[in-house]
């Protein structure tokens, strides 16, 4: 397996103002899910399945950490649709290791949980100006509570980070949940694996809880007792326990399928019509976000695990609170800005902490482009356009994939075009995003300012 980056992408793109063709367009695998089956099958003893994993830049920095774990790779098929992973029971590496977990923050947050069992591993980042500015403060404190010896870079945790585990106990250990659910995840993934198993106290609230809730799911189907209250701020994981060998086939991805969602909610064109296949029903995230467009005045139906959604519509103005679907958040803003009427998207103060910060970054470059937004410490104000906007400028990525879809939508609806830069970064998690809206009927092509 490579630890290449799988597709090579132009840095800048052109998104012209286009109308969208009906399409039934193949979802990408959703990373939540690929991200915790693929680490449970490394540390479960014996060969486990995945099908259909997530295929990103975030994937080849999963699966580079897992092998650093100790955990065997393959494709199971030429086509790459089964991986195939023999997994240690626990991590192990009789000397010290780095793994590079390139721009996937949550991937690294997991990986520091879970390199606490080395004797030695240093967690670096070839992205010191994005994911090297993420904080990860909250979780080495945790860590160091349990005997790790952690080496962070500044007050804030930041990569690289240097951990020795060789004193590692468990017991009982506090976190905060204020910025990160993955804090709370790591040490999730962690505790059956501590001699004395561990109780976990959040403070300070919890963001992202059905994602936490998406963490127990995948542990209990490896075979791990979890205890925990309804709050998902008390839980207890007894010790003695061990992941076991199991198949897990991925679901599609909502936040990939909102980007499409949103482009074709945005549409004004009544004969456009998306259909999005593999969609679990009952997911969590999906079904807030299917709600939030029909807050919105979308035309969406679900059957099963098939959406559809009928573009032409005229939006309205909404009021969400944001956090439950934090990273669909950018998609969703990008079609409230042709909406009628203001939206108020609140309680997302940790997009500030982000691949970049998705709130001021967001608003800054939807403006440029001629949208009307203001950014708060923690909620976005959109005051729609539904007549479109100017365009004609440059906008910048930030070097964010979800930043790159909102600005893609935004392109779609304006006189005279976006011309998006840092666009290779959208293969962090949707290499073929851009191919896909061309296959939708966009005009989008490489460009060389």
């Amino acid at each position: 397996m490579s630890d290449s980056p799988l597709v090579s992408l132009p840095s800048t793109v052109m998104v012209a103002p286009s109308n969208l063709r009906p399409a039934r367009p193949e979802v990408p695998s959703s990373k939540y899910y690929t991200l915790r089956y693929v680490l449970a099958a490394a540390l479960a003893p014996g060969e486990s399945r995945i099908v259909l994993p997530a295929q990103s830049d975030d994937s080849v920095a999963l699966f580079r950490g897992c092998r650093a774990l100790g955990a065997e790779l393959r494709w199971e098929d030429e086509q790459e649709r089964v991986l195939l992973i023999h997994g240690t029971g626990r991590p192990y590496q009789p000397g010290p290791v780095t793994i590079n977990v390139g721009n996937a923050g949550a991937v690294a947050r997991l990986l520091i949980g879970l390199g606490a069992l080395l004797p030695e591993v240093t967690i670096v980042t070839d992205h010191p100006q994005s994911l090297g500015k993420r904080p990860n403060r909250e979780l080495l404190e945790a860590l160091t509570t349990l005997g790790v010896r952690c080496e962070g870079s500044g007050p804030e945790g930041w990569l690289p980070i240097t951990m020795r585990g060789s004193g590692i106990h468990g017991g009982r250990v506090t976190v905060s949940g204020a910025r990160s659910s993955q804090f709370l995840s790591a040490l999730l993934f962690l505790s059956p694996l501590l001699p004395e198993g561990l109780e976990i106290d959040v403070v300070d609230g919890l963001k992202s809880q059905p994602l936490v809730r998406t963490t127990i799911e995948v542990l209990q189907e490896a075979g791990i007792q979890i205890e925990y209250d309804a709050s998902l701020l008390h839980f207890r994981v007894p010790a003695g326990q061990h992941y076991q060998p199991c198949e897990y086939h991925i679901p599609g991805d909502y936040p990939s399928a909102a980007a499409l969602l949103a482009a074709y909610a945005a549409s004004n064109d009544p004969t456009s019509q998306l259909t999005l296949s593999r969609l679990r029903p009952g997911d969590e995230v999906g079904e807030y976000l299917f709600a939030t467009f029909e807050r919105m005045g979308a035309d969406i139906q679900r059957h099963g695990d098939t959406i559809i959604l009928r573009g032409g519509r005229r939006l309205r103005g909404f009021e969400i609170d944001g956090d439950p679907i934090t990273d669909c958040i950018p998609v969703v803003v990008a079609a409230a800005c042709f909406a009628e009427g203001e939206s108020r998207i609140y309680n997302v103060e940790s997009l500030h902490y982000k691949e970049s910060d998705r709130i001021n970054d967001l608003c800054a470059e939807l403006n440029k482009a001629g949208c009307r937004l203001e950014p708060q410490r923690d909620a976005i104000i959109i005051h729609g356009r539904p007549e479109g906007i100017e365009g004609g400028v440059t906008v910048d990525g930030h070097n964010d994939h979800r930043l790159l879809m909102a600005l893609a939508i935004a392109g779609l609806r304006s006189q005279r075009g976006l011309t998006l830069t840092g666009a290779e970064h959208i293969a962090k998690s949707y290499p073929h995003f851009f191919e896909e809206l061309r296959r939708c009927g966009a005009d989008v092509q490489p460009s060389r300012r």
